[in-house]
């Protein structure tokens, strides 16, 4: 295909240059200067139109490479177009091999380069619908012994709040635990609002709010608890008291704690929240969902497992990332991603628990927060027809989650600022892989 294009290239040049006039051909032109033959072409990208201008010497051959895209998705597909400018010099025109993670922008420099020289591309054989659809997450390989990790979102309190809840199982024992409420409060309350929150992602804010992780304000909210309710307990040690007491139980036992209702509270030492059966409830949907995961093998004492979460920007600005990770030393032994980002109310996802309730006032009008994980077969499909991934968002979570499991703390980080993270990581697809490392590095420290 390549000689073809080459052969009708050196033939569309040198008429050009006999004739001294442009040369159009499906939204290409091109006129002559001294350094050769420039030519122009468009097609459609991702966001708008990409722009290719080329330098075609007297022998046929692209010198020179112009790409523009100014509505590509500046960190995927504006990313790639220099490298993709050096590939059409390489492959004097279109036939070049493209840039993962970038297929609907690659494809678009294939057509702008055609169109400016004058040439058809061969058309690419459609794929079946097996083919198209995206590849399910890895089958779970049984591990004797090994221990899980899961996560769960829940209404555990009231309803202008939604709580996230992450758990480490072996077999039916939970060894570790972790909470945390994401509430709306007033933009101007001077608390750390969850990452992104001053960028895209705020416009699925309602006018004056903003999104905030109760941990991360502790201090904010725990005053609020005091002024309004009384309470002589910090949130976040609450929190942790609930932790610490799921730790060491099975689930059917932390099941009948908080089947109590009310009265859970007075079996959780050092715990007053009223809704604290709903919060024990959390961690055994947590938990159920760990016994569903891919297991690790751990040897060593459940005393030195440490769970912690944190919140990133590991994909872009609009949305944001939880990172779960369970640590024993500088070793990252279990880990976890997931991303919230808005959605229109009208697309048909799944919204966070409280959607329909008071937490979702804090919503711009026609948006609703979803839950990636949640929303997976959703997103990936979006993925596949506006990007032509190939892989499914979850199973691309779960290769980045199993490829790090295991690995140093000191030997993630280095792979989070690899910028060829993704091809070192075997399952992954995502552009971003190394911000998701990132994030899961931020929670083992």
């Amino acid at each position: 295909m390549k000689q073809e294009i080459i052969r009708k290239l050196s033939a569309a040049v040198a008429m050009s240059l006999v004739v001294g006039v442009s040369l159009a051909a499906c939204g290409g032109g091109s006129s002559s200067t001294a350094a050769g033959v420039t030519k122009t072409g468009s097609a459609e990208g991702f966001g708008g139109a990409v722009t290719a201008t080329l330098t075609v010497d007297a022998n046929g051959t692209v010198t020179d490479c112009k790409l523009e895209g100014a509505q590509e998705t500046e960190s995927i597909g504006g990313a790639a177009l220099e490298e993709l400018s050096k590939q059409v010099v390489a492959a004097n025109g279109p036939a070049i091999d493209g840039v993962a993670g970038a297929t609907v922008t690659t494809k678009a420099v294939r057509k702008a380069v055609a169109a400016a020289l004058g040439v058809e591309l061969a058309e690419e054989a459609p794929a079946d619908s097996a083919a198209a659809a995206p590849a399910e997450p890895a089958a779970i390989v049984p591990v004797e012994g090994g221990i899980q990790i899961g996560q769960a979102y829940a209404a555990a309190h009231g309803t202008k709040c939604f709580t996230e809840a992450v758990a480490v199982v072996k077999n039916d024992v939970i060894l570790a635990a972790y909470l945390d409420d994401f509430q709306f409060t007033s933009a101007d309350a001077g608390v750390t609002a969850v990452p992104n929150s001053d960028s895209d992602f705020a416009a699925g804010y309602a006018e004056g709010k903003v999104l905030m992780s109760k941990r991360a304000n502790a201090d904010y909210y725990s005053k609020m608890m005091a002024e309004k309710g009384g309470s002589t307990v910090a949130l976040d040690a609450n929190f942790d008291a609930i932790q610490n007491f799921a730790v060491g139980k099975t689930i059917s036992e932390l099941e009948d704690v908080a089947a109590k209702g009310a009265e859970a509270v007075d079996a959780v030492s050092g715990a007053t929240l009223v809704d604290t059966a709903g919060y024990l409830s959390a961690i055994v949907d947590a938990a159920k969902n760990a016994q569903t995961t891919q297991a690790v093998e751990f040897n060593g004492s459940s005393e030195d497992l440490k769970l912690n979460v944190v919140y990133g920007a590991a994909h872009g600005t609009k949305c944001f990332t939880s990172g779960a990770v369970a640590t024993a030393g500088d070793t990252i032994v279990l880990s976890y991603i997931d991303e919230f980002q808005f959605a229109g109310s009208d697309a048909g996802v799944v919204g966070v628990p409280n959607s329909d309730s008071d937490f979702g006032a804090g919503y711009a009008e026609g948006k609703v927060l979803m839950s990636k994980r949640v929303n997976a077969d959703y997103y990936s499909k979006m993925m596949a027809e506006k990007a032509g991934s190939t892989v499914s968002l979850d199973a691309n979570y779960d290769a980045i989650q199993n490829h790090v499991n295991g690995m140093s703390i000191a030997d993630a980080e280095a792979l989070s600022k690899d910028e060829k993270a993704v091809d070192a990581v075997s399952g992954a697809t995502l552009v971003d892989t190394a911000g998701y490392v990132g994030v899961l590095v931020d929670a083992a420290k």
